[in-house]
């Protein structure tokens, strides 16, 4: 099982470690850091546009917005991910408290969805998605080893 962590891409052996692994909250603060900036990049190269993001570049704060958009999905999957199964961030109101409490910073959650417009909301789905693939690809390769062991 561990060579087939391990033999992942650094991100992904990152996200299962922080998600599935017997370390303490100190410990997974580097895997935590690894996925948490695999995300945010992924996220930019896939193209992603912002809120309030005309057709220019984005600004500083929508990109740092981002970042934090990045780390509160991450820790929403890994509180909602088995075996912990706790609601995570299961509203907008409640990633803006995250924000605030956890980053100390501000994000805007009155349009977390709008019809035709780019929203905190489609990015947050966007995030969750990414971070769902990653797990499938990791524990598929964990589950072809339990079936040959079985």
């Amino acid at each position: 099982m561990i060579s087939a962590v391990e033999n992942q891409p650094v991100h992904l052996a990152a996200l299962t470690r922080y998600c599935f692994g017997p370390f303490t909250k100190g410990e997974l603060a580097g895997y935590r850091e690894i996925v948490e900036i695999a995300l945010y990049q992924q996220m930019i190269h896939e193209g992603v546009k912002l809120p309030g993001q005309d057709k220019g570049k984005p600004t500083v704060q929508q990109l740092e917005a981002l970042r934090y958009l990045c780390m509160a999905a991450l820790y929403h999957h890994s509180e909602v991910t088995w075996p912990y199964s706790r609601p995570g961030l299961h509203s907008p109101n409640a990633v803006r408290k995250w924000f605030n409490e956890y980053l100390g910073a501000e994000i805007d959650v009155r349009f977390w969805t709008r019809k035709g417009r780019t929203t905190w909301g489609c990015l947050w789905g966007q995030a969750l998605l990414i971070i769902d693939r990653w797990e499938q690809r990791v524990l598929q390769r964990v589950a072809v080893l339990i079936r040959m062991a079985a």
